[in-house]
């Protein structure tokens, strides 16, 4: 029951994190937060997709560039993109892209609102699986810590039963010594009786042998 209790509290903070992620736009910018994630981590989980579109990608500090992105379901043409990462508390960090049309020749400059729509659908799901996946990681962490501590809480609960069965073992054979006790006390006084009359008979004897010489 614990373990479907604490599955469903899983859940519940996923569904959570779908539901907090949301992206803006500021200018000619995308805006979004990403949780439990290093920001680190989230520039270099930026790159790889980036380097997905062919572009030519550069880290700088808090700062990801990317050249000539071809984002096919953006623009037949070539992207430059700007991405920036910051801290804005633990477990919270604030992510900036700016995508830049590259005009060239051979293709015309897309039309802006259908782009920027595709480009927030990107950072949505960037902002969302990064989210997820660090909350994951978290949630096993926690998982196995949980695990942990249930095994040595029923270690526990099953020693405490072992040693109550232990107890009340003792208490029987307390019981039955102290029986055995009373038991003893009257065959220890019979048998002093027989003893003490063996020895008037013994004593008797050996007074008519005595007697003989």
């Amino acid at each position: 029951m614990k373990n479907y209790t604490l599955a469903f509290m899983i859940f519940l903070a996923i569904q959570g994190v779908a539901q907090k992620i949301t992206t803006t736009e500021t200018g000619d910018a995308i805006v979004t937060t990403i949780y439990q994630s290093d920001k680190g981590d989230i520039a270099k989980d930026w790159k790889s997709l980036m380097r997905k579109y062919d572009a030519k990608v550069d880290i700088s500090s808090d700062k990801i560039t990317a050249k000539s992105a071809v984002i096919k379901t953006m623009s037949s043409g070539t992207f430059d993109v700007t991405a920036t990462v910051e801290k804005i508390k633990d477990g919270e960090v604030k992510m900036v892209v700016i995508f830049d049309p590259i005009a060239t020749a051979d293709s015309k400059t897309p039309d802006r609102s259908a782009y920027m729509a595709e480009a927030k659908r990107i950072v949505q799901d960037f902002a969302y699986k990064s989210s997820n996946e660090s909350i994951g990681d978290l949630i096993k962490t926690n998982q196995k810590a949980y695990d942990k501590l249930v095994k040595q809480y029923a270690g526990l609960v099953k020693d405490n039963e072992n040693l109550a069965s232990d107890i009340e073992g003792y208490k029987k054979k307390i019981t039955n010594a102290e029986r055995d006790i009373s038991m003893n006390k009257d065959k220890i006084t019979a048998k002093q009786k027989e003893e003490d009359a063996q020895k008037i008979n013994l004593d008797a004897v050996v007074k008519r042998q005595k007697a003989l010489n």
